[in-house]
Parts: C-alpha cells; structure tokens; sequence
C-alpha cells in the first residue's frame, strides 16, 4: 500500500467554502478532492494526509466534509491558532468530532518562533498527548531550535517536520542549517517527511541536489521515522505527481526495499 503523507486540498465552490483572509490559492490553481482521486488512481496512492490549506486558515469544513465523504481513505490534519486560550478544546472537538488527527504550527507565522515552546502552549501539548495524535511542523530549519524546548519537554508528543524540515540546496559544508534538522533526530518523538524536494531542488527531476541531504537526513534519523509525501498541488506545477513517487521510489539509490516498504 502507498499513503502520501502530505497534500492540500481546496473546493472549486468559493461561494459555499469561501478563503480567509491570509492567502488564496493563484488564478486557476485547482485542488479539488475529486482532482487530487484522479492523480492518486494514476500513480497508485491508494491512501493519503489531508494538510488543512493556509488559503481557509482555521476553517477546517472542506477538509473534514472530504473526511466524511471518502472514509478511510484520508486522514487529515488541522489548523487552530496556537495562541488561542481555547486551542485545546478546539483541537479535541476537531479530533473527536470531526476525525482529524493531527494539528500544524507555522513557525514562520510568529514573529518569534520561539513563543510556540513557551509555557503557555504546554496545555495545547498537554492536549495533543492525552488525544494521540500528532502536531505537523512547518517552518524553515533556521527557525526549528526555538521549538526544541517543548519537544524536549513533552517526549511523547509526536513530532513531524514537514519538507525535510526546511533546509536550503547549496549549502556551504559545514551545512549549520542542515544540522538543526539532524540535531532534532536526538528526540525519537520527531518524525520527518521526504517531500518538497522537487520545489527544492535547483535542477530538473531526478533533482539530484536534493539527493544528499535525504541520505544524511535518513542516516540520522533511520526509515522508520520518513514518510514521503507529494505536496499535492503544488507538485503539478513542479514536476507532476507520478514523478513525485517516482523520485523516492526509483532514484534515491540507498533506500533499500524495506526502506520503501516503511
């Protein structure tokens, strides 16, 4: 069975699930839930994570309604406001009445990202821990050591860093950005997912920049804590989604088969 770990989708009804006031998606950008079947039938994805899109912020309705639609097919993730007082219970109603069952933080959406590890959020991990599920990590990898104290501090939390945790292709040697991602596997709570390399990468698929820093990604954190994801439907613009499974699949020549089997 093949599960992408990671997408987005939107409705094509703005009128019944209307954006937020953050982003909305570019003229044309179609990511349907009956668009995103099509490429998964094709590629042979016969599971997926649902990421709720920064395009509706914390309305999370179209998501859970795909949830509802296609049972079993989808798992899926929320977005609530961290800083929210009621986040916790938000997060639970999410969970238990809507069937998420995980929440993102945008690190890069603080001014500080070092206010998402202050106490003051330990009752949204608190929460997190009590339900099981897990909190999905956007940010770029300069930003990952502000969130290092609360994952030390709630060890049975886990943690998923989205996109290899955010390094930069071409970093100097001693790559100091690459190594806060490596430092994080030293908390076997934190997970992290092989994807975005094709929007990564500075050359053309197979995106063989990209190669070396999956290999030391994997040598510190072994397979059983990657999973791949597309980043459906950005991936349609970078490369398409077949490749997308074909990158991790076929050409990262270190992965063995039971690698890919994880």
């Amino acid at each position: 069975m093949i599960i992408d770990s990671h997408l987005h989708v939107w409705s094509d009804d703005e009128s019944l699930y209307p954006y937020g006031e953050v982003s909305r998606p570019e003229t044309g950008a179609r990511a349907s839930v009956e668009l995103l079947n099509e490429h998964m039938a094709e590629a042979g994805v016969e599971k997926a994570v649902i990421v709720q899109p920064i395009h509706y912020l914390y309305d999370n309705r179209y998501v859970a309604d795909c949830l509802a639609r296609f049972p079993g097919r989808f798992a899926a993730v929320c977005l609530v406001d961290p800083k929210e007082p009621a986040a916790p219970d938000q997060l639970e109603e999410l969970v238990r009445g809507r069937g998420f069952g995980g929440m993102r933080l945008h690190l890069s959406r603080q001014e500080d990202p070092s206010a998402l590890a202050a106490s003051d959020q330990d009752p949204l991990w608190r929460r997190v821990e009590e339900l099981s599920v897990c909190l999905i990590v956007l940010g770029r990898a300069t930003e990952l050591p502000a969130l290092e104290p609360i994952v030390d501090r709630f060890p049975d939390v886990k943690v998923v860093l989205d996109h290899l945790g955010g390094p930069p292709v071409g970093e100097e040697p001693t790559h100091p950005l690459l190594g806060n991602v490596l430092r994080m596997a030293r908390y076997p709570n934190v997970y992290v997912k092989v994807s975005n390399m094709n929007r990564m990468s500075k050359i053309p698929y197979p995106h063989r920049d990209t190669h070396d820093i999956v290999r030391r990604i994997y040598d510190a954190f072994g397979p059983e804590r990657l999973m791949w994801g597309t980043d459906f439907p950005h991936v349609l613009t970078a490369g398409g989604y077949v490749h997308a499974l074909e990158l991790v699949r076929d050409e990262l020549d270190f992965l063995t088969n039971e690698d890919k089997y994880w």
